[in-house]
């Protein structure tokens, strides 16, 4: 038995479109709990879903499963439906933090923060705070926790996946001991470690000058060889220029771990660089937050302004633009845009017609910036309400548009905000793109959202449920129900003819072709299946199996079908089937049966092909002498051209 039902989930809370900047925001959404929760990273999926990496106060809704009432960071795989594919909670009864997150050669995610507990998922705590390094799988399954730290505090900020499956991490560090060996020069080093695929570390280096240093960005140049960029404000020792109170620092290591060039840039007062991405021929693109009027920084309108500028491989400055007005405005995240520009997300604290913010409708609002090859503005977007809302880190999607994520905190005097849980909120939005017109708003493909129960208990049953592509008969994605309830969540490609298998150990299997045209515009698709158990004289009618008139050569759209047979017989190797061919009344009575039989040795013939052993297998061809309809009419004469096969032994 199985039930079907669409369901309409997605839900817009916010869409807007302002006649001077021309920026759609399709949808916004809020995830969280009462306490405060913040988004941090963002990364696409192919299969149309994000994995997001949040820090999470809350112990209700989103953050249910933290340790603690300090922060943990939860890290999710979402559809833009809501529907949450999985969510892995990591921390202790400390306080964790997430500064970056990476998807692995192997299809995981790595992330890198600060920690300081000492139980939970982590195991050793040896100063005020340390780096802290998780690996999970594409499940959300943790594979290592590590962290690394001494007497001081540290602080893991970047990382990055080499080429050869080793990770390259950086951060802050104020340690002379424990994990931090290498020499420290002063106050908060940079800290440039490398681990081995497994967590465990290989080496490490502390790099700066007697004041403050920081690592905010990693780039593998080539293997052996990368470029690491910071900031800083020391003026001695590895440090070989200061051009103000702070600067953004570059330099190149290799395999020696010696400096084998260095830049700095800035002015006159604190410059700040918070993401950085490095150019095929090796050019770095910047961006971050600037206070000075001077130096490399051609105007600033206020307090702080956006800053985003590009060195070229040899560190000379190509060019520079700031972006804001007389408050402050800052940049967090840059990613590369598909006309060879650039985006950028940060906050703006400016008022509306305030320099270059045309609108700002609270203290702080999200700031989405597009810009050219050469950095000119092209177009901005500003999204917030009443209170604090600032945006983290944004990519362009293949499709057009843009995903961004951050964090909401609802303003005291402001209108409730639809889906708004507490006092800050983890912000997702999808905006379009003026200069790509007919980009449609983001929706991950349809989701189909089911559970697998015995048909004669109602018990939940372990089943797996499996999407091929009927043309080619490749896995699409498979789904492991839930043991407690049979619950399961399956992506959907967007077209196609697809066919969907449900298996259980024991019990007979359900198939369906589902062409998703049909179902494209669903968001949801939910599903019941009622699975019988195997007993000798179960059968089944394969309703997909396809012959020519009076032929018994199997059709190729018979393959999906016949690959059901294959799950199930594998997955049952003590099972024993007779396979047996049916045909309408029309015609000789004796060739009707030949034809049957013939057409049930194609069956067999194809099972036997893909590994089924010959003893396992009857036939059996019984013409017009079994029929389930009437053959009176043409519908019932369809019904009777039939293929099944039925449990002889187990």
């Amino acid at each position: 038995m199985i039930r079907l039902f669409f369901v309409w989930l997605f839900t817009c809370s916010y869409v807007c479109i302002h006649p001077l900047q021309g920026q759609v925001v399709f949808w916004q959404k809020y995830l969280g709990g009462s306490q405060f929760d913040q988004g941090r990273k963002i990364i696409y999926r192919a299969d149309g879903t994000m994995v997001i990496a949040t820090e999470v106060f809350s112990t209700d809704h989103f953050g249910a499963d933290n340790h603690s009432d300090n922060s943990d960071v939860v890290i999710a795989k979402y559809s833009t439906q809501g529907e949450i594919f999985w969510q892995t909670t990591l921390g202790g009864s400390g306080f964790e933090s997430v500064e970056d997150m990476a998807e692995s050669q192997d299809g995981g995610f790595v992330l890198i923060g600060a920690t300081d507990s000492k139980d939970g998922d982590l195991t050793e705590l040896r100063g005020g705070q340390d780096v802290w390094v998780a690996k999970i799988d594409e499940t959300g399954k943790r594979i290592w926790s590590v962290s690394f730290g001494g007497g001081g505090d540290d602080k893991g900020t970047e990382i990055l996946p080499l080429s050869n499956g080793d990770f390259l991490i950086g951060g802050e560090s104020s340690s002379i001991n424990g994990s931090m060996r290498s020499r420290h020069h002063g106050g908060l080093d940079s800290w440039v470690a490398r681990l081995r695929s497994d967590g465990s570390l290989m080496w490490e280096k502390h790099f700066g000058g007697s004041g403050n240093e920081k690592v905010c960005g990693l780039h593998e140049l080539q293997p052996e060889q990368f470029v690491i960029v910071n900031t800083t404000d020391s003026d001695d020792q590895q440090i070989d220029t200061n051009l103000g109170s702070k600067d953004v620092w570059v330099f190149a290591i290799d395999s020696t771990l010696e400096i084998m060039w260095q830049r700095t840039y800035g002015g006159e007062d604190n410059d700040d660089i918070h993401a950085s991405l490095i150019e095929e021929d090796g050019s770095l693109i910047l961006a971050g937050t600037t206070f000075s009027k001077e130096g490399q920084i051609p105007r600033n309108q206020g307090r702080g302004d956006m800053w985003v500028f590009k060195v070229n491989p040899l560190g000379i400055v190509m060019w520079s633009h700031t972006f804001g007005g007389p408050r402050a405005d800052g940049a967090n995240a840059l990613a590369t845009t598909h006309d060879g520009g650039y985006v950028v997300c940060g906050l703006t604290k400016s008022r509306s017609g305030e320099g270059d913010i045309l609108i700002n409708k609270g203290y702080y609002d999200g700031l989405l910036v597009k810009l050219d090859s050469m950095g000119q503005h092209v177009w901005s977007r500003t999204l917030g309400n009443s209170g604090k809302d600032i945006l983290s880190d944004a990519i362009e999607l293949p499709d057009g548009g843009f995903l961004t994520i951050g964090y909401s905190i609802q303003g005291a005097s402001g209108l409730p905000l639809p889906g708004h849980h507490g006092v800050g909120d983890i912000w997702l939005c999808n905006f379009g793109d003026p200069d790509r017109p007919g980009t449609r708003p983001f929706v991950t493909p349809p989701i189909m959202i089911g559970k697998v129960r015995d048909k004669d208990t109602g018990r939940p049953l372990d089943a797996t449920i499996t999407l091929t592509d009927n043309a080619t008969l490749d896995s699409i994605s498979i789904a492991k129900t839930n043991p407690a309830d049979g619950s399961f969540i399956l992506l959907m490609p967007s077209y196609g003819m697809v066919s969907i298998n449900v298996l259980a150990k024991g019990y007979m299997f359900y198939g369906q072709d589902i062409r998703m045209d049909t179902v494209v515009d669903q968001t949801s698709i939910k599903m019941e299946f009622e699975l019988e158990a195997i007993r000798i004289g179960s059968s089944l009618i394969l309703k997909n199996i396809y012959f020519n008139t009076g032929s018994w050569k199997l059709l190729k759209p018979s393959h999906p079908e016949l690959e059901r047979v294959v799950a199930f017989l594998k997955l049952n190797p003590r099972v024993m089937i007779q396979v047996s061919g049916h045909t309408d009344n029309t015609g000789d009575a004796s060739q009707k049966v030949q034809l049957s039989l013939n057409r049930a040795n194609q069956v067999k013939k194809y099972l036997i092909y893909r590994g089924i052993a010959e003893n396992r297998l009857r036939v059996k061809g019984y013409g017009k002498y079994r029929p389930i309809a009437s053959n009176r009419s043409a519908a019932g004469r369809r019904k009777n051209r039939r293929v099944e096969f039925q449990v002889l032994n187990l």
